[in-house]
């Protein structure tokens, strides 16, 4: 329950727990929880969208879904991707990426990355069939968060210095990619079926090539370049979902 919580409070602006003591080890450890936490928001968005299409078109209620997200983590993975758009464009040299990507500023680039990934979430979102939007709702934050813990643990921390993401690097084990991977799985075939399947197989051959393109250009991840695998794969399932739903 302690290792959900961390996860629930690190990925969220939830607080359950004021004063929360967190070891290193621990933070690593809870990522197996982290395809939970993307469940838990997944029902809170199909709450939000039941309540106000009863009042609101389809098109506006989306965009209300996608802002409510970003309240709901803190805009920390669209952090997370503006870095590492602008770092991965803007640098070099390993050096020259990891100093822009630490720099608290966002450049043009990273500004644009954001607002293609927004755009592609809105877009994709307002035309996946009704009747199935609920369970895509539910897949895409789960399946984000399950890609973060599979990044995590295959590739090393980047930096050599401390960062927000050495901890889950360090510390996550085996346990917690079987742990989050079944659950993503498992919760994505229960609700799509044979698509829920394909799309998780695609997201985690989409994670495969990040982690590749992260270690050519800086030798591995750090806590921006894990937010960045969860917007775009997240961008991947409402594309994947759409075309396999609007299809079937």
């Amino acid at each position: 329950m302690k290792r959900f919580i961390i996860a629930l409070q690190f990925l969220t602006i939830i607080r359950v727990v004021r004063h929360l003591r967190i070891e290193p080890e621990e933070l690593g450890r809870s990522m197996g929880f982290f395809p939970v936490v993307g469940l838990l928001l997944g029902l809170i968005l199909i709450l939000i969208n039941t309540i106000l299409l009863r009042f609101l078109p389809n098109s506006v209620v989306d965009g209300i879904l996608i802002g409510t997200l970003i309240i709901l983590t803190g805009a920390l993975h669209m952090d997370g991707l503006a870095d590492t758009i602008d770092g991965m464009t803007g640098g070099r040299t390993k050096e020259e990426v990891l100093r822009i990507m630490r720099d608290s500023r966002t450049g043009a680039i990273g500004v644009v990355g954001v607002t293609m990934t927004l755009l592609l979430k809105y877009m994709s979102l307002i035309h996946i069939p009704p009747e199935m939007k609920n369970h895509v709702l539910i897949v895409m934050p789960v399946i984000g968060r399950c890609s973060m813990v599979q990044a995590s643990f295959f590739t090393d921390y980047a930096r050599s210095d401390s960062g927000i993401g050495l901890p889950f690097t360090h510390h996550v084990k085996r346990r917690e990619v079987i742990l989050a991977t079944i659950t993503g799985f498992l919760i994505s075939t229960v609700l799509l079926g044979i698509d829920g399947l394909i799309i998780i197989t695609g997201i985690i051959v989409s994670t495969l090539g990040l982690m590749a393109l992260y270690r050519r250009k800086i030798g591995g991840n750090t806590g921006d370049t894990y937010g960045a695998t969860n917007e775009i794969n997240e961008v991947l399932v409402l594309i994947l979902a759409l075309s396999l739903l609007s299809n079937g």
